[in-house]
């Protein structure tokens, strides 16, 4: 008796988006959003429409205002480690994005945070949204880069993994000290590139016109229809890499509701006036001399921004300060603010 024989097809992959993706790090108040705010000009101007996933310790909101008009679809994650205790949010979103049908999304991670286990959650999500190439740009402070002191470790966590970096305050070195910074750099990571936002624009716009709008899923080992896990390295990173990344969870924050409006002359006394704990100040505010627009003022470590960012009118985000260190008192933070800037400031409810 002849048996017939049967060929078992294995299913063909199926199609899921594919989109180029950047994401930025770099420690508390090293130019993140300036440079965001630039490439999404320069990205406009070669007309292609980014997604932007904003994330911020204590409310992501106050950046967000900053981005309004120039990014195609901004989302703000308030939360300390995205890696962590916002890991499924920071999915939602980025599968979100995956729906529309612009060109690029671009990831701004809060100056704490610790890159590498996205890393691996990136290729997690290839089997729903394939984000190739997975491009990182570290902004690198010139000012204050290896100056952390126990946050050492964490700024270089977050040039390690990095495809590109970006200096900020060049301007503020001479070249034998930028020479010596970029050294530095090297060191760390000897793969990156340093780039501009032209630079990136031009590599996005390159990547976009020659980049197929669709992939071919890749199927993750025991990956079903339920919810992403967390990826391991957020769990279980051992050696010195947990220790380093335990540094993403050692700063604390805290918002300030201010009452609107504000005089001018006052801020930069209070800026001046908070606590050295703290690392990094940002204040929306309304001010008496100019009530029909919004002010974005910001302090890292002692150095005051001159000009604030104005013009911010759209109101999802409440007049507030919000406040970022490892070892912040937010009742002398409050007493500051009612003594210098406006009695009536207190605590989000």
């Amino acid at each position: 008796m002849i048996q017939s024989s049967q060929t078992v097809f294995s299913p063909l992959p199926k199609l899921v988006v594919a989109r180029p993706m950047l994401m930025f790090t770099g420690f508390l108040g090293a130019g993140k959003t300036t440079l965001l705010r630039e490439l999404l000009k320069q990205l406009k101007a070669r007309h292609h429409l980014a997604d932007v996933i904003l994330n911020d310790r204590e409310n992501a909101e106050i950046d967000k205002e900053t981005l309004v008009g120039h990014a195609a679809d901004i989302e703000a994650l308030t939360g300390s480690c995205v890696c962590c205790d916002g890991y499924h949010s920071f999915v939602k979103l980025i599968l979100k994005a995956s729906e529309s049908a612009h060109d690029v999304l671009l990831i701004e991670l809060n100056g704490t945070a610790d890159p590498v286990p996205l890393q691996e959650s990136f290729t997690l999500l290839e089997s729903k949204f394939c984000l190739r190439p997975r491009w990182q740009v570290c902004v690198i402070d010139a000012r204050h880069f290896g100056k952390r002191g126990y946050f050492n470790d964490l700024e270089e966590l977050q040039l390690e993994t990095a495809s590109h970096y970006y200096i900020s305050w060049d301007n503020t070195l001479t070249d034998s000290e930028l020479k010596i910074l970029e050294d530095e750099i090297k060191e760390i990571n000897s793969d990156a590139t340093r780039a501009t936002a032209a630079s990136l624009a031009d590599a996005l716009s390159q990547t976009i016109k020659n980049s197929p709008r669709h992939a071919l899923a890749v199927q993750q080992p025991n990956s079903s229809g339920q919810e992403l896990a967390k990826p391991i390295l957020a769990t279980s990173v051992k050696g010195k890499n947990n220790e380093r990344h335990k540094l993403a969870h050692a700063f604390t924050g805290c918002q300030i509701i201010i009452p609107e409006p504000v005089e001018a002359f006052s801020v930069v006394d209070w800026l001046r006036a908070l606590p050295t704990s703290v690392i990094r100040a940002k204040a929306l505010l309304i001010l008496e001399s100019d009530p029909d627009k919004r002010y974005l003022y910001e302090r890292v470590g002692s150095f005051i921004s001159p000009d604030p960012i104005s013009g911010i009118n759209n109101s999802e985000a409440p007049c507030s300060g919000i406040f970022i260190g490892a070892d912040i008192d937010p009742l002398e933070i409050l007493r500051i603010s009612q003594e210098i800037l406006h009695p009536d400031c207190l605590f989000p409810e």
